[in-house]
């Protein structure tokens, strides 16, 4: 099976997933509630310390350091000559973003009513944070892959992305602004746009979306 795909398989399945999740969010099924219960009573515990950890972690995900993050990539890329790899950054930042924030508010769903550690307003569902942080140091993680050849390197930059990405969406049922199943439906988006667009850069009728020939 070629790459292509799998990944059009994985692209239906996260997309299936992720109606079948935000409609249990909606209509508040047990599931849903079990699934947050369970995680909130084993993530929600708190000192100090771990507060004074968390709080910068959480950041990390936010509007302006994420947008921040995107235009130094943005520019690096462009200036060393990855122009599609620059396009397919923005594109899922932009999207996600844009796609986030329309599903919060058809769904209204409203934040945790417990304790809030870090300021937050507006709707719970999906995770802004966890989505956002997902679109960025994801697309990052990608297009490492194909710029960089050291298999060391690689392996470096992926756990680093990776693990910030969790960290992210754990800062945020830690910080009791968001509930579990917020963060996986803010993981679940960014997973499914990110998929979809990276298989229209390894289109080949559309030379200018070939995630291969970003170095041109």
């Amino acid at each position: 099976m070629k790459i292509s795909q799998k990944i059009s398989i994985l692209n239906i399945f996260l997309l299936i997933f992720f109606i079948f999740w935000s409609i249990n969010v909606a209509l508040k099924t047990t599931l849903i509630k079990n699934f947050d219960s369970v995680l909130i009573n084993q993530i929600y515990h708190h000192n100090e310390l771990s507060l004074g950890i968390f709080r910068p972690i959480t950041n990390l995900g936010d509007t302006y350091p994420t947008i921040s993050i995107a235009v130094i990539f943005f520019i690096l890329l462009i200036l060393t000559k990855y122009y599609y790899a620059a396009i397919f950054l923005v594109l899922n930042k932009v999207v996600i973003a844009g796609l986030n924030s329309l599903i919060k508010t058809i769904i209204q769903r409203p934040r945790p009513s417990h304790h809030h550690y870090v300021p937050a307003g507006g709707f719970s569902y999906p995770s802004g944070h966890s989505a956002s942080s997902f679109a960025l140091y994801i697309s990052i993680l990608i297009i490492s892959l194909f710029i960089f050849k050291k298999v060391s390197v690689k392996i470096l930059i992926s756990t680093i992305m990776i693990v910030t990405v969790i960290l992210v969406g754990y800062s945020r049922i830690f910080l009791g602004v968001h509930y579990p199943s917020d963060v996986l439906g803010g993981y679940t988006l960014a997973a499914t746009i990110l998929t979809f667009n990276t298989l229209l850069f390894r289109a080949k009728d559309l030379s200018i979306l070939q995630l291969k020939g970003i170095k041109n």
